[in-house]
Order: structure tokens, then sequence, then C-alpha cells
């Protein structure tokens, strides 16, 4: 029988744990990462075993760089519009919030500066022009709409006694019409398939590598 051999790894065996990324792949080096991953990911074999899912991610082509990009990417929808013509919900939340102005206008014609629904309505207009990002404005907005209803409602007789009447009219159905169009806006669908794609492996991991936040909801 023919002795047994001691099995030595050949010096150019694959190693998981030395893998790296050069900058072409749009990753960082592990080294550098490392740290970003959570603690039960730095254990020294998930942590190989991690690095070569990476790796196996640069080669067909998915990148924390592209990654970050498709994030910023639909996040901007927000902004230049499902088709990027700059139709979008946030040039209709403009159009919606100057068409409570121009309701506000006659309010303040002719039911006083100092009406309790003219002053709710200014105030809930001012809290929409100064709220940033999708979420602080869809509250906003929502608070906006409670307000302008409870005005519209009391000043709609008024107007009709002054001759005004199709002026509010006008401005109100643009203000009713501008929310319709926001209610069925794809952005949210956008956003929440991007944010389902960065829960999913490996993606989860890149992100928690680049630091990539889910896209925030117009909700």
């Amino acid at each position: 029988m023919a002795a047994q051999r001691d099995f030595e790894p050949s010096s150019s065996a694959f190693d998981p744990g030395e893998v790296g990324f050069d900058a072409a792949s749009g990753l960082p080096a592990l080294g550098k990462a490392e740290g970003r991953l959570p603690a039960p990911l730095r254990r020294p074999l998930t942590a190989r075993i991690v690095a070569l899912a990476l790796a196996l991610v640069a080669v067909v082509g998915l990148g924390g760089g592209k990654l970050a990009a498709k994030a910023a990417d639909t996040a901007a929808l927000y902004e230049r519009g499902m088709r990027g013509d700059g139709v979008s919900i946030a040039s209709d939340l403009t159009a919606r919030a100057n068409a409570a102005a121009n309701i506000l206008t006659l309010g303040e014609g002719l039911l006083g500066q100092e009406d309790a629904l003219v002053a709710g309505a200014r105030a809930a207009l001012d809290d929409l022009n100064a709220a940033e990002g999708p979420a602080a404005r869809y509250e906003a907005n929502a608070r906006l709409a409670s307000a302008v209803d409870a005005l519209y409602q009391q000043l709609a007789p008024k107007a009709e006694q002054a001759g005004k009447a199709d002026m509010l009219q006008t401005q109100w159905s643009e203000f009713l019409s501008r929310q319709d169009i926001i209610r069925h806006d794809g952005y949210n669908e956008a956003a929440q398939a991007f944010n389902e794609t960065l829960r999913g492996f490996p993606a989860v991991l890149l992100g928690r590598i680049w630091q990539i936040e889910e896209v925030e909801l117009f909700a």
C-alpha cells in the first residue's frame, strides 16, 4: 500500500480572507470597510464569507457605487418626476400651495386676516413651505388639506355673495386636482422597490459598508 502523504495546500490557493477590491470595481478595500460591518459580521469566518460574497458581487457588476447611484437616482424622482420632465410630487405640491395661497387671499379679503380659519390655513401653508424632505412635506400637506377645507367651507357662502364664487371654485378645483395627481404619482412605488432591494442580499451588506440609507417615502 502506498504510504500516505500529508496534503499541503499550494501557496497559490485562494484565500477568501485576502480578497480585496480595486477602484474599478466601485468598492472600497475590505480592510477599510470592515469597521462598518455589524458586529456579527466581523467574526473571522463570517468576514471571509462576506469578502467572498462581495468579490462575487463585484464580478457580476453590482458594486456599492452602483447601489449608491441607484439610491440617489430614485430619491431624485421626488423632484425630477417619473419621466424626468419636472412634473413631480414636488412641483405639484408647489402648485397646490399656490392655489392655497390664492384661497387665503380671498379669505383675508372676505373674512379678515384675524379670522381663526384664515390664520389656521396660513400657518399650515407656512409649515408646508418650510418642510424639508418627502416625509415632512407629506405631513405638512395633510395638515394644509384639513385647514384649507375648513376655510373653503366657511368662505364659499361669502364668495357667492361677493360675486367671487367662480374665482374661489377655480382655486379650490386646482387645490384638489393637484392632490389627486400626487396620489397617483409613481414615486412611492419606485422608492419602495429600491428599499426592498436594499434589504436583500447582498445589497444589505453593500448598504452597510457604503452607508446607503433607504429612500424616504412621501408618506
